[in-house]
């Protein structure tokens, strides 16, 4: 048997061959590292956030799981009305409950449950008149703790006009009669408030955003439409010759 002496590889093939294995290494690395750091950003940022009972029905469901952002409100950033926030309640700091917030600093609240439906009333930042809080996303007829507030934001006797103070915010669950909220607990400070929640990931079926939030409805809204309308006749009356003539 005829044998075949085999060429060992040149300095330069050997080279080649470190070479090459030195690049996947460091590519592996890189990936690593990237995925690392990646993975640092999105925990500090972001947390998923599981929704336990019926308090905010029907915006959000029992057991729906939630991607919440704890990032929002940093770098000098705040609540804002309607927003679906994370919180730590005054009244028990070893839970997390997840309620919208309906007033802010400087607002001045009052819910008038002798109104049907109920009214929650507010002047933003205390200026002007009281407006109408439209809430299209309430599942029933507000009838339970519809009076409000004492000094400290819980629900009163009779309907009472209070100020939000600074850095606190006055929170409820959309689920009116079935959800303890700033009408159990009072005002909630800026710091209790961990992260604001933007997006259903499960159920799959209703995977996306958190549906639309309150709107203020002006009590005196009508008054300079309803002036306005005559004028507007006159102008038409006015220009209805000039077209004759053409």
């Amino acid at each position: 048997m005829t044998q075949v002496a085999e060429t060992p590889p040149t300095k330069k093939e050997v080279a080649k061959s470190r070479g090459r294995r030195g690049n996947w290494l460091r590519d592996l690395i890189e990936v690593l590292l990237i995925a690392l750091v990646l993975y640092l950003v999105i925990w500090n940022a972001l947390q998923t956030v599981r929704v336990d009972g019926d308090s905010m029905d029907n915006t959000l469901q029992n057991q729906d799981l939630l991607l919440a952002s704890k990032v929002s409100y940093d770098f000098g950033g705040n609540p804002s009305r309607g927003d679906i926030v994370v919180l730590i309640p005054p009244s028990d700091p070893t839970r997390d409950f997840i309620k919208r917030v309906i007033g802010v600093p400087g607002d001045v609240i009052e819910i008038d449950g002798s109104k049907t439906p109920t009214k929650m009333m507010i002047k933003p930042g205390g200026q002007g008149d009281f407006q109408t809080l439209k809430e299209p996303y309430l599942p029933e007829t507000w009838t339970a703790m519809n009076f409000c507030c004492k000094s400290n934001g819980t629900e009163s006797g009779s309907s009472q006009a209070v100020t939000i103070p600074p850095g606190d915010y006055f929170v409820m669950g959309d689920n009116r009669n079935r959800s303890s909220d700033s009408r159990s607990f009072g005002f909630v400070p800026r710091k209790n408030i961990l992260a604001k929640a933007f997006l259903r990931l499960w159920p799959l079926n209703r995977f996306g955003g958190l549906g639309t939030g309150p709107s203020l409805a002006a009590g005196m809204a009508l008054v300079p439409a309803i002036s306005w309308l005559p004028l507007k006749r006159r102008r038409r009356r006015q220009r209805a010759p000039v077209t004759q003539r053409a």
